[in-house]
């Protein structure tokens, strides 16, 4: 059976997808796998004379969230058919983008229409790439010729490009690439990016983790590019399997549930394979208790700051520190730490600081909470 991989591109006005999607699809094509595209919904309907000023901008932008459904659907039915080893299935923004152009309760009110949970959809692709504007850092090749649909100055293209950050932040792999290359260098940043989340030639995790000073909570539920997601995560080793995790995102009806299987290579460097999995099963793992070794709770605030996506893990038995996480592509790639946070050390490669760790260390805590 082919593995499903499904990415979203997105971004604001002029910031190259469809030339992106070009790319990618030949580029993965000649490593291997097999590419599905879904090329941009809102355009499509446009096109054919849909418009939100002919229809009205919540009819529209239902009809655009039930379109692009049903594509993505029709599409996830192709990829299960594949005969290839990795089956990528590409589209021209995500489920979420069409939040960026309405108010929150419009968009909670045909999404929850349509049988979908925000952190539903937040959990539905295996990345989300957003391709910068070219009127942030790249202005003399924005333009609005090369696309009929498109009317947005710099200044209104700028701001729907950081309300779309805004409304994907919390999606689990997000990746912001900027113009701060050329457009062929960004298009290679965005591969590598993509060859790394498709797991050729391995599906590896590069990390880097911090103890922090506990945060200004109000302070990051100001910023724009900031989303609580309360986690909780058991540690388990059965004869079957050996050692995994399963993750629960979320709470009430909006949870999703993880099962994670991790490969170390090195104290920095792992291999890494997640999958969906129901809430029976979630339970039937939780249940067995003799093999769980440790459970813990946490609220995560995924950030994004200065085009780059943090982790901040709050913990309920600390109130003096917390735990800030980045995710590179390369053990030497350079990074800058956001400016609202105090830093102590780094804890990479300090034990008891990883999070199997810390349920084991807190088990006691968190059996009272149960």
């Amino acid at each position: 059976m082919s593995q499903i991989i499904k990415i979203a591109l997105t971004g604001g006005p002029c910031a190259g997808k469809s030339s992106a999607m070009t790319f990618l699809k030949t580029e993965l094509e000649q490593a291997g796998a097999e590419v599905l595209c879904l090329d941009e919904t809102a355009t499509k309907l446009m096109a054919s004379g849909k418009t939100p000023e002919n229809m009205g901008s919540y009819a529209f932008h239902s009809l655009l969230f039930k379109t692009q459904l049903e594509g993505e659907k029709r599409l996830g039915k192709l990829a299960e058919k594949s005969a290839a080893e990795k089956c990528v299935i590409l589209c021209d923004r995500g489920l979420m983008d069409s939040r960026a152009y309405v108010t929150d309760d419009e968009f909670f009110r045909y999404a929850n229409g349509h049988g979908w949970f925000e952190n539903e959809i937040l959990c539905e692709y295996d990345a989300v790439f957003h391709l910068v504007t070219a009127a942030k850092g790249a202005e003399k090749y924005y333009q609005t010729d090369n696309n009929s649909v498109r009317s947005e100055d710099l200044e209104a293209a700028r701001r729907l490009d950081d309300r779309l950050i805004s409304v994907w932040t919390g999606t689990p792999h997000l990746r912001v690439i900027d113009n701060s290359t050329d457009f062929d260098g960004k298009l290679k940043r965005l591969l590598i990016e993509t060859l790394a989340v498709v797991g050729i030639p391995e599906p590896l995790e590069i990390e880097r983790k911090f103890l922090i000073f506990y945060p200004d909570l109000k302070l990051l539920n100001s910023l724009p590019a900031c989303r609580r997601i309360p986690l909780s995560q058991t540690y388990l080793k059965t004869p079957e399997e050996g050692r995994f995790r399963i993750r629960k995102r979320g709470e009430g009806e909006q949870a999703v549930f993880i099962k994670t299987v991790k490969k170390k290579i090195s104290d920095i460097r792992r291999i890494e394979t997640e999958e969906r999995i129901s809430e029976a099963e979630y339970n039937s793992y939780f249940s067995q208790k003799e093999y769980c070794q440790g459970t813990i709770a946490k609220d995560r605030y995924c950030i994004v700051w200065k085009n780059t996506y943090f982790e901040l893990d709050v913990f309920p038995f600390w109130d003096k520190l917390a735990l800030l996480e980045i995710e590179l592509l390369d053990e030497n790639q350079p990074f800058e730490l956001p400016d609202f946070v105090t830093v102590l050390r780094e804890v990479t490669f300090e034990k008891q600081f990883r999070n199997k760790t810390l349920a084991q260390t807190y088990k006691e805590f968190f059996e009272k909470l149960q």
